[in-house]
């Protein structure tokens, strides 16, 4: 059975490929479960510091695959909207704080613009289009309801309503993009600035994350007395007495990640 994603690895660097091209990398079973395993495999390696979602081909992303949902429905099985998520999670992967970048090569649209959404930092093509298209086919883009925590309700609304792709720079006018680049620089631009966040002591850029997305529904009080709690964490780490050593030797830090 063909690989669905393609795991590559440089140095602290993670690329996983969406790799179903013919069909524009489409969401089927395969992919979803291999995503998840990706996702699990670099979550669980020390090394790996930061991760690059991408897709093969002129795509990133077109959705769920409609013609493996109408072939699931002729044969009478019942779909269910959790059965497109993680067990236990609202995320069509594991949780995990590393962070994560969209490398959005082309169409993200529905599940694409999902999985763009999953990611912490988007870069796109010029030439992407990206939607959120599920009304156009009777179904519903549950994380659509979380994007207006991410940009403004109007934008979702048209977005949802309408299912009408946008440009890149139109999703970049909304927030929702961190840049957009030229076709031929999507990838070295990503990997400039995993390079960047890999620089970096990679238990501090998580415990950043995770206490980020934690802060987003807390109050003033909640979120001071949760980012003094990890903290306190972050400076029991062997990375946290060695970046000021190293600062205080005028070398670059050997980070452990521990």
């Amino acid at each position: 059975m063909a690989e669905t994603i393609l795991y590559e690895k440089q140095e602290n660097i993670v690329i996983m490929t969406l790799n179903r091209p013919d069909s524009l990398n489409s969401i089927n079973r395969q992919l979803r479960k291999e995503l998840a395993d990706a996702i699990t495999e670099f979550d669980a390696d020390p090394t790996a510091y930061v991760g690059i979602i991408t897709g093969s081909g002129r795509a990133f992303c077109a959705g769920r695959d409609l013609k493996e949902r109408a072939n699931d429905n002729a044969e009478g099985k019942q779909a269910k909207a959790r059965d497109s998520m993680y067990p236990d999670s609202p995320y069509m992967w594991p949780q995990t704080w590393k962070p994560l970048i969209a490398a959005v090569n082309g169409y993200a649209l529905a599940g694409g613009w999902s999985i763009a959404q999953l990611c912490d930092l988007r870069i796109a093509s010029e030439e992407a289009k990206l939607g959120i298209t599920e009304t156009k086919w009777s179904l519903l883009p549950p994380f659509g309801t979380i994007l207006s925590k991410m940009i403004p309700l109007s934008a979702v609304l048209e977005l949802c309503m309408t299912a009408q792709p946008v440009t890149a720079q139109r999703a970049y006018d909304m927030g929702f993009l961190n840049k957009v680049v030229p076709s031929d620089q999507v990838m070295p631009e990503a990997i400039t600035m995993a390079q960047q966040i890999a620089e970096n002591a990679p238990l501090a850029v998580q415990y950043f994350k995770e206490l980020a997305y934690k802060s987003l529904n807390m109050s003033i009080q909640d979120i001071s007395s949760l980012t003094y709690h990890m903290y306190d964490q972050l400076l029991t780490t062997e990375d946290s007495k060695e970046g000021p050593l190293a600062f205080a030797e005028k070398r670059k830090p050997n980070w452990k990640g521990r």
